[in-house]
């Protein structure tokens, strides 16, 4: 069995970086990195989405060269795109994303062989499509785990069906904050009324991030990095990393360790181009690992109450989208 499938809209990425006349180009999207980065790894990693007749082949190259297995579902249309604008330090001024033909994709679309695997993980979807992707990867045995790009603002219904289905959520404290009317404890009481076996991967930006078990909350520290196109991305090969090595049965602490790790060597390069290996992984992990002691305690305790009542969500995090 395959250790993962990954869905979402794959985009033409365009990075406007500052001082350089023309963008960079390349296929993106949250599921895209998550690939890559596993891939580099050496995990069993499939992607399925919509292309559309005018997607570069080329743009592929690349990430199959990492190991990304494709199964493309080829549409009448242009690509799905996405513009980044950065500052002089990396900073992102602006994000468009224009959905092309992906918003026409279907989970009947999805071949047989997408549900062979341990993990199904949805990326940046329309939402009729993410419900219905995990609705089928649950009744097929997969664990699914969702990434989410802020779609989920003051759309509380959408929540409610969704997170029904879902074994694993990812996201950043800001996005949580909106499941609770701008109160964190109160998005992950929402949550868990809604699927108390929901467990979630909660990134806090410059403060480190926490993962939320059934009964357990972990909390590591972040390694400070400075603001840099470089680090686009780099949650997604946070999360990924995290999921791989839990899957590996290796225990909480460390797999939060191994994602930061992750984290780091993917901002050593641009996009996808320096994503750790494994070997690279560890080594890394060795390296920080005196820097990241994590601090374990009960879900209900008084000091995973404190954590959640004192957080002060990172709004660097709080991206705003701008659909076409």
């Amino acid at each position: 069995m395959r250790d993962f499938s990954f869905t979402g809209i794959p985009t033409v990425d365009y990075y406007d970086l500052f001082k350089e006349t023309k963008p960079r180009i390349l296929l993106g999207s949250t599921a895209i990195y998550a690939a890559a980065a596993l891939a580099k790894q050496g995990a069993n990693v499939l992607f399925s989405g919509p292309v559309g007749t005018d997607l570069n082949p080329n743009l592929l190259t690349p990430l199959q060269d990492s190991g990304v297995i494709f199964d493309l579902h080829e549409m009448d249309g242009r690509q799905g795109s996405l513009e980044m604008v950065f500052t002089d330090n990396g900073q992102v001024t602006s994000l468009t994303i224009d959905s092309g033909i992906g918003t026409d994709f279907q989970a009947e679309h999805l071949s047989d062989n997408f549900w062979k695997a341990r993990v199904c993980w949805i990326g940046t979807c329309p939402h009729d499509y993410t419900v219905a992707v995990a609705t089928k990867g649950r009744s097929q045995g997969c664990e699914v785990v969702l990434s989410p790009q802020g779609q989920f603002r003051n759309k509380l219904n959408d929540v409610t069906q969704l997170a029904e289905q879902l074994h694993f959520l990812n996201c950043n404290t800001a996005e949580m904050t909106t499941f609770g009317n701008g109160q964190l404890e109160n998005g992950l009481a929402v949550l868990r009324e809604i699927n108390p076996e929901l467990q979630v991967l909660l990134t806090r930006g410059r403060n480190g991030a926490w993962f939320i078990g059934r009964d357990e909350v972990f909390s590591i520290p972040a390694i400070p990095q400075v603001e840099s196109e470089f680090l686009v991305g780099a949650g997604d090969a946070f999360a990924a990393t995290f999921h791989y090595h839990r899957i590996q049965g290796q225990p909480i602490p460390t797999c939060l360790q191994r994602a930061t790790a992750a984290a780091v060597l993917k901002i050593r390069g641009f996009s996808y181009t320096r994503m750790g290996t494994n070997s690279e992984l560890l080594l890394k992990e060795e390296e920080l690992t005196p820097q990241l002691r994590v601090e374990h305690t009960a879900r209900n305790s008084r000091t995973a109450i404190r954590w959640f009542e004192a957080e002060d969500p990172d709004l660097t995090q709080d991206g705003r989208i701008a659909l076409k």
